[in-house]
């Protein structure tokens, strides 16, 4: 019990709306808060957090909890990990056993042995003069070396777990961190004869890394595995050093590669990130946009670096991000760009950016009439108002359509889009036997209520599975019953529907006496009905039966009126 009421403790210390505020865009939405799903592509805000309730559901994957759930699950924690962590923050100490202060044992050897590797990989760089030489061509100097802590693989077959089991970690744990491999020989390096580049979290932990060769051999760039700790759909390459100059300046540059990268830093654009070598996603855009608002994509301007950059639009308004596109000059990229050009050079470069509808209509080849459709497309993507506005204003300026037409037409495509969604989604609450979620709603918004439900409900009428289970499990609790309490006994679906409700009951909430009333009378009707149906089936001329199940219709009739 005392490390329940600590847990509480951690729990109340911290406004869950400002602690997720740091890794989700979130805006007022009634009594709660909305933003899109950090865990699952979402392109309309799906995510709520109450601030009342201090807990957050996402209505489109049904991940959901308090303060310590979200950050276990965002940043692929223990729960003792993220205990600490927010204990930490709040201030509270904790007196805890060493096992349980470390908590994921795993967690934390993969992050030992990471950083154990980078020491590894950096310590070879020293001694590499044909790794120096290259990078010294490629325009990275010793201090952006030390920065990013690059390093160098030697080409040996097992030169890594040698070093890593002089430390005492087994080549099991080395191959679950993504740095060895297993073939009919046994273990191997993953990496061998490739500049490394240490890849962090937020944090700065390194958690996995990006190897490039230095010739001509394919395939050119060589990324770690996906791991426990290491998510390439979640991560930005350098985020953890670009963090404070993206805030600073109000947006992010956004480039291709590892090298793009370290050069721009080099020449003084330190809030450079990039993606790890595939296109841009949603988690990815969600962490920037907790940093700033706006972001600049600067891509190569051949073909391909048009074709990467029209893809990436349907997601940069889909997460509603300002984002302007830079095209360079064909053959160009922004490393070999700022060793020929320079700083300066770059940064008037960067004050002449294009709009998304600015790149739509004159970067495509399309037609007109092409240009417009997708562009109206793009900008039905989004959910804020204000962006699709300017984009609207633009589009009619640039394609010589009035304004009043674009917005007709973007009217009925997101008339369609919501038919079509509400076709595929239905809320708990208007599902069948929607009664059965609104008497729990009301239980879970007024426990207090718990008497006067269990007295009148035969729990034996619930047809929702997921209903019933949870009210026996209230009429197991007794007296005892607390929402607390039901959520520590629920299965995580059952957790789920009390969240989803605990956040939208589907009820006015002045009126619960009047939801319970009803809730009751159309399960007792239902009741009746289904006795009819049975007795017509069974007994079609038991008279006497008919007579009393039609007294019992009368007796809840007058019941109800009363």
């Amino acid at each position: 019990m005392k490390s329940d009421r600590l847990i509480e403790e951690i729990k109340a210390s911290i406004d869950i709306v400002d602690f997720i505020s740091d890794y989700v865009h979130l805006k007022k939405a009634g009594q709660n808060y909305k933003g899109l799903c950090p865990f699952h592509p979402d392109k309309v805000p799906s995510f709520m957090v109450s601030p009342s309730k201090q807990i957050f559901h996402c209505f489109g994957c049904g991940s959901g909890g308090d303060v310590i759930s979200f950050l276990m699950k965002h940043d692929n924690l223990s729960f003792n990990e993220a205990k600490r962590y927010i204990a930490n923050k709040a201030g509270i100490a904790l007196t805890e056993s060493p096992r349980s202060t470390y908590g994921s044992e795993k967690r934390e050897k993969l992050l030992s042995v990471q950083s154990e590797a980078a020491v590894f990989f950096r310590e070879n760089l020293k001694s590499s003069d044909r790794a120096r030489e290259y990078l010294e061509k490629r325009g990275i100097d010793g201090t952006s070396a030390d920065l990013f802590w690059i390093g160098y693989a030697p080409n040996e077959k097992t030169a890594l777990l040698r070093y890593l089991g002089g430390k005492g970690y087994k080549d099991a744990l080395v191959k679950d961190a993504g740095l060895a491999v297993t073939d009919q020989h046994g273990y191997r390096d993953a990496f061998r004869d490739r500049i490394m580049f240490p890849i962090s979290n937020m944090k700065g932990d390194v958690i996995g890394f990006g190897g490039r060769v230095m010739n001509d051999s394919l395939p050119k760039y060589l990324n770690s595995p996906e791991t426990d700790i290491f998510k390439k759909g979640e991560i930005l390459f350098a985020v953890h050093l670009a963090k404070d100059a993206i805030r600073k300046k109000g947006y992010a540059l956004v480039v291709e590669g590892y090298l793009d990268t370290i050069l721009c830093h080099h020449y003084g654009f330190q809030n450079t990130v990039s993606s790890l070598g595939t296109a841009l996603t949603a988690g990815q855009m969600q962490k920037l946009k907790v940093l700033a608002g706006k972001i600049i994509l600067v891509f190569d301007g051949d073909e391909a670096g048009k074709a990467a950059a029209q893809r990436s639009l349907p997601l940069l308004r889909a997460c509603d991000i300002r984002a302007r596109i830079l095209l360079l000059p064909q053959g160009e990229d922004p490393d070999s760009y700022l060793r020929k050009n320079g700083g300066r050079a770059f940064q008037k470069m960067l004050s002449g950016t294009m709009s998304m509808i600015e790149f739509l209509m004159e970067v495509s080849g399309k037609d007109r009439i092409d240009k417009v459709q997708e562009s109206l497309v793009i900008i039905a993507a989004g959910n804020d108002r204000i962006i699709a506005d300017e984009m609207i204003r633009e589009l009619a300026d640039r394609s010589g359509i009035s304004e009043s037409v674009l917005r007709s037409e973007l009217g009925r495509m997101k008339k369609k889009e919501k038919l079509n969604k509400n076709k595929e989604a239905v809320p708990v609450r208007a599902v069948k036997h929607a009664e059965e979620y609104l008497l729990l709603s009301a239980l879970i918004s007024f426990p207090e209520k718990f008497k006067e439900v269990m007295l009148r409900l035969n729990i034996e009428d619930m047809r929702e599975l997921p209903v019933r289970s949870l009210f026996e499990k209230v009429k197991i609790l007794g007296a005892g019953f607390t929402i607390d309490r039901l959520m520590h006994e629920a299965s995580e679906e059952e957790r789920s529907i009390m969240r989803e409700l605990m956040l939208e009951p589907g009820f006015d909430l002045a009126y619960v006496d009047r939801n319970i009333q009803d809730c009751l009378f159309r399960l007792a009707q239902r009741r009746l009905i289904e006795r009819r149906n049975l007795l017509v089936a069974q007994e079609p001329h038991d008279v006497a039966l008919y007579n009393s199940i039609l007294k019992e219709k009368r007796k809840l009739i007058r019941e109800k009126k009363q």
